[in-house]
């Protein structure tokens, strides 16, 4: 399961249905969840419908009309990769131009970006509760959440505190959920050639080595490798070639 049908979560849909996974997709956007699921088969790929994953209902729907849409495949977990940079321009700032990070903006983007995990983590490990063990180590599932280099060096209030907290979560939720066979993942990517960066700019910051933007593929490839390899639990991967914040 994907929890989003943009860039790098994009990519992990195509790179997890391409390795014979079915997919189902957790979205807002409605119009791209659509294009995607049309281009890869409603077969392999499955989009419920506009799911905000900070409303428990919208989630609760989506699960159950995906395990429907998939009766013979048992579900392996999620990467949680959806998310917002900024709360919409309705939700205004304080102090010098209105500049400075409110009370009302900061709520909105942990809500979504930090609730919203953890919304979809609690949720899918109940189903992940019910499976049987998939091999000799007794494993059932495990859930991927994507942190950011933002978070772990300190840059940006809302967006940034967000992402730390999403770090933060990742070793607690393993150690609740690892006597169930649960495991539990974050990555925490630096800039990535995705629709969000401007590659026009001669400020948009690169890598130390390679000196370049991240490539989607190479972010899946990692979660691919950390979905295959069952001592990867309770950690948080900087996928960032070096660079900080």
């Amino acid at each position: 399961m994907s929890c989003s049908a943009r860039g790098l979560g994009e990519q992990v849909v195509r790179s997890l249905i391409g390795h014979g996974a079915c997919v189902s997709i957790l979205d807002v956007n409605v119009e791209l969840a659509e294009k995607l699921v049309e281009e890869l088969g409603h077969d392999k790929c499955y989009f419920h419908g506009s799911t905000d994953v900070s409303k428990e209902p919208e989630v609760d729907a989506a699960l159950t009309k995906t395990l429907a849409h998939f009766p013979n495949t048992t579900l392996g977990g999620a990467i949680l990769s959806s998310g917002i940079v900024s709360p919409p321009a309705s939700i205004s700032g304080y102090g010098p131009n209105l500049s400075l990070t409110s009370h009302q903006q900061f709520e909105h983007v942990i809500k979504v970006n930090l609730l919203g995990t953890y919304c979809v983590a609690q949720k899918v490990a109940e189903l992940l509760l019910k499976n049987e063990p998939m091999n000799q180590d007794g494993e059932r599932g495990i859930i991927i959440t994507v942190s950011s280099i933002l978070g772990l060096d300190g840059l940006i209030v809302g967006y940034g505190t967000s992402k730390a907290a999403i770090a933060g979560l990742t070793l607690p939720l393993a150690k609740e959920l690892s006597p169930f066979g649960i495991r539990v993942m974050s990555v925490a990517p630096g800039v990535f050639d995705t629709p969000i960066v401007d590659r026009s700019s001669n400020t948009t910051p690169l890598s130390l080595f390679p000196k370049r933007l991240g490539q989607p593929t190479e972010f899946s490839d990692l979660v691919l490798q950390i979905i295959q390899m069952p001592m990867l639990n309770g950690s948080v991967i900087r996928l960032d070639g070096a660079l900080r914040a």
